[in-house]
């Protein structure tokens, strides 16, 4: 191979390189940035629902919501759940105070943007949407009786699952949905 011929291998693949990391600065923000995004909006949605002329509507709300589903998924399910005043669960004998931040609020404001900034088609964000606030639905009705089956047995229980398994629970449920939704409308696509 001559000098020139060489030099025009090396060229092109140059040129070549140039254009994969172009591709893949580009795949990188079609699929990421909307996450970022969703994030960020994320943050500022729930600075704005923690604003003082707004937080107790947005508690009371959110709290009613809970402990109105709560009572319904008892009901289904045939678990004994009373809420005697609000906002005060009872689930195997466990009195339980609901404040905002044990409706999962957080789960779902994150998931609607999360949903709706994905970069995926309408049908596949909305088909998502549904699945993601039907999982956190359960998923925190489940952690309710759970934990108060729990607080009965044992109150330092009840607070270590309270406090850190659910949430961990939670996170990880949200990003296996997302990573198996992404990927299965990246197929699709």
């Amino acid at each position: 191979m001559s000098k020139k011929q060489k030099a025009r291998q090396v060229e092109k693949e140059k040129l070549f390189e140039q254009k994969r990391k172009r591709e893949a600065r580009i795949k990188f923000r079609k699929q990421f940035v909307p996450l970022m995004i969703a994030v960020l909006l994320w943050i500022v949605t729930s600075m704005v629902l923690h604003m003082p002329s707004v937080k107790n509507e947005v508690a009371t709300f959110f709290i009613s919501f809970t402990i109105q589903s709560s009572l319904l998924f008892g009901k289904i399910f045939f678990i004994p759940v009373l809420s005697p005043s609000f906002p005060i669960l009872i689930i195997g004998g466990y009195h339980m105070q609901v404040v905002m931040e044990c409706t999962a609020y957080n789960f779902y404001v994150f998931v609607i943007f999360l949903s709706l900034l994905s970069p995926v088609n309408w049908k596949q964000r909305l088909l998502t949407l549904l699945i993601f606030l039907f999982a956190v639905f359960v998923v925190n009705n489940l952690r309710f009786i759970t934990v108060g089956y729990i607080g009965s047995y044992s109150q330092e229980l009840f607070h270590l699952v309270h406090d850190y398994l659910w949430n961990i629970l939670f996170g990880f449920l949200v990003f296996l949905i997302w990573a198996w939704r992404y990927n299965k409308s990246v197929e699709v696509d």
